[in-house]
């Protein structure tokens, strides 16, 4: 009767030696991702331009406010996510490209498209950033020479720096006209400039391909 015993208290401990072995090797859970509108220095940015643009009546009130409040989550989400991309682009695509000893076209073409993208619905959803521009507009030469691209990525790596430089995002003072120019003037050169990158990209991929 005594193996029988012997046994199953074996059984036991082998159990629950296993089950702590078990419990060790599990991972640890994922953390989380941020959520771009939870960072503190892009909700300050969307905000103030928010905030702004109340005051010029640039922002339409609904009788819904339900709606207007999930409207508005959504926009200011999509908004958050757009200017944390514009950086994040900035620093590891163009600036790494513009300081490399060789270009990656691909790499290139993929970032000016999504920098296009972005810039492009931040002008379109944003109306602090849209006023009326009556300066000369903005061109840039599509010359396919790759040293004359890997010259443009400097200045669009700067465009880029200030308009989410810009002080629009931290002011809000009825004397702001002149910023909110200079800051959609910096968002137009973010769109044309990576069009026209791309464009020339594109154009030496395809040349380097048939070669």
């Amino acid at each position: 009767m005594k193996e029988p015993r012997k046994a199953y208290g074996a059984a036991v401990l082998i159990i629950l030696v296993a089950q702590s072995l078990l419990a060790r090797q599990q991972p640890a859970p994922n953390k989380q991702p941020v959520d771009p509108a939870e960072r503190p220095k892009v909700r300050a940015m969307i905000e103030a331009l928010n905030q702004r643009a109340r005051e010029l009546g640039l922002i339409s009130v609904t009788d819904d406010a339900d709606q207007a409040a999930f409207v508005r989550r959504r926009q200011n989400a999509q908004l958050s996510e757009d200017f944390e991309k514009l950086h994040s682009i900035n620093v590891e695509k163009i600036a790494t490209q513009a300081s490399a000893a060789t270009l990656d076209y691909k790499s290139l073409c993929d970032a000016t498209a999504d920098l296009k993208a972005r810039a492009s619905r931040i002008k379109y959803n944003v109306p602090l950033l849209q006023v009326v521009d009556k300066g000369e507009k903005i061109r840039y030469d599509e010359d396919p020479d790759p040293d004359h691209l890997a010259g443009k990525l400097p200045e669009l790596s700067r465009l880029i720096n200030s308009f989410l430089g810009s002080p629009v995002f931290r002011l809000s003072s009825p004397n702001d006209a002149a910023l909110r120019l200079k800051a959609s003037r910096d968002l137009d050169g973010i769109i044309k400039l990576s069009d026209t990158i791309n464009k020339i990209a594109k154009r030496s991929t395809r040349t380097a391909a048939s070669r």
